[in-house]
């Protein structure tokens, strides 16, 4: 759901001006385990900023609890414009685990993709060589089900989230690479304790 002020079109004006003005997210972030790279949020950030204060525009990120849904989190975006008129929306999801590391990694990938659906920020390759020859890269994740496996096994061996995403080189269950789906199932299946069989993961 998304809800606006009575009139955007002061907002909506402002905001295609800076949209001629941005420019894509840099991928700057290096995920080596995957020898890829990614856009973080500050890239994200850098991206439309400028654009944002220069025709009057800001984005206030606010953090929730759910009423209805206690585990879970919920991320409301808002664009302001100096006019007062404004844009919002909210999006809801569940941390792998009720600790620090879990939910503070779930928070910036929302706000990372609340920023990004707001603002209309999409990242850039910043590899020449692929731009000229036409060559593009798009890391397909895992699917809905296949993270909610993972949720499951993590939670079934009580493994440390924080160090299980590190190892993957993942912001987040649901970032997982769809190619890295068995290696991941496999690296929780080895888990004793609350560690991981994998050296790596330790």
């Amino acid at each position: 759901m998304y809800y606006q002020s009575e009139q955007i079109n002061e907002l909506a004006t402002a905001l295609a001006k800076a949209q001629g003005a941005m420019e894509g997210a840099l991928k700057d972030s290096s995920n080596p385990f995957f020898k890829s790279k990614y856009a973080d949020l500050a890239s994200v950030w850098s991206a439309c900023r400028k654009a944002l204060t220069d025709n009057g525009l800001s984005v206030v990120q606010l953090t929730s609890s759910v009423d209805t849904s206690p585990d879970s989190i919920e991320v409301t975006t808002q664009l302001c414009h100096a006019s007062g008129q404004w844009i919002r929306s909210s999006l809801t999801m569940k941390p792998v685990k009720n600790d620090p590391q879990s939910v503070g990694s779930l928070l910036t990938y929302m706000r990372r993709y609340g920023l990004s659906a707001m603002v209309g920020i999409a990242p850039k390759d910043d590899d020449d060589g692929n731009a000229a020859s036409g060559k593009t890269e798009e890391v397909k994740v895992i699917s809905p089900s296949e993270a909610t496996t993972i949720n499951e096994t993590v939670k079934a061996k009580g493994v440390d989230v924080a160090k299980f995403l590190k190892y993957m080189n993942c912001e987040s269950i649901e970032s997982i690479p769809a190619d890295k789906f068995k290696v991941a199932l496999n690296a929780l299946r080895s888990a004793k304790g609350k560690g991981v069989a994998n050296a790596a993961v330790n």
